[in-house]
């Protein structure tokens, strides 16, 4: 069997570059015209703000998830671990910020998640037009798309949400998250929450402590 010459399309090797190549371009296309379906027309991503993240959720899965160490994958489907930069950007897991229901977080230093990236948020015609001035130079056309794609590559449909989920400011990272227990700090909502976490993680975790915030918050729910 003799060895295929250069140009012969027997020879993977040359192909591989080729194919490599077809698909990235029927996948940006095909997200180009998704996109167009659901209505886009620019886009923005999550901005960075201080320099830790917050993992929000109830403190009942605040306190699993120092028992087992690891945040685990959301259960949308996404396969990614959510973070955003203030704890009161995500009080609710339903969207209705009036009715909080999250009400403890984990906070962690961003340089111990190099993995996370911001979500990008996609506006329609409408949202576009209510972006207040002092936004506007955060806005990228959908003209820009491409850069995007090229930025995020197969994971970009991991990252992008609709701008009416915006006020989260979340980032994202794929995978699960192991904690870096003397690193990270546990905000709670109230004093048994904090002594009960101080029985079970004090001296393994940085802090525990009650945010006055959240004690507001959730004393009103009691």
């Amino acid at each position: 069997m003799g060895v295929a010459s250069k140009g012969n399309p027997d020879n993977v090797a040359e192909l591989q570059p080729r194919v490599v190549s077809e698909n990235a371009v029927r996948f940006r296309e095909y997200q180009k015209q998704r996109l167009r379906e659901m209505g886009a027309v620019a886009f923005f991503k999550a901005l960075r703000e201080g320099e830790y993240f917050y993992h929000v959720s109830l403190y009942s899965n605040i306190k699993r998830i120092l028992q087992e160490g690891t945040i685990k994958p959301d259960r949308h489907g996404r396969g990614t671990v959510s973070f955003t930069t203030n704890p009161l950007r995500y009080l609710s897991a339903y969207g209705n910020i009036l009715l909080p229901v999250n009400n403890a977080y984990l906070k962690i230093p961003m340089s111990l998640v190099p993995e996370a990236r911001p979500v990008v948020y996609w506006l329609d015609k409408v949202q576009l037009e209510e972006v207040s001035p002092e936004l506007r130079s955060l806005i990228i056309p959908f003209e820009r798309v491409d850069e995007l794609l090229e930025e995020y590559g197969y994971g970009f449909p991991l990252y992008i949400y609709p701008a009416i989920w915006s006020y989260e400011n979340e980032w994202r990272m794929i995978g699960a998250f192991s904690i870096p227990y003397e690193h990270t700090e546990v905000g709670v909502s109230n004093e048994r929450q904090r002594r009960e976490l101080e029985r079970l993680f004090g001296g393994i975790v940085k802090n525990i402590f009650v945010d006055p915030d959240y004690a507001k918050i959730y004393a009103r729910r009691r």
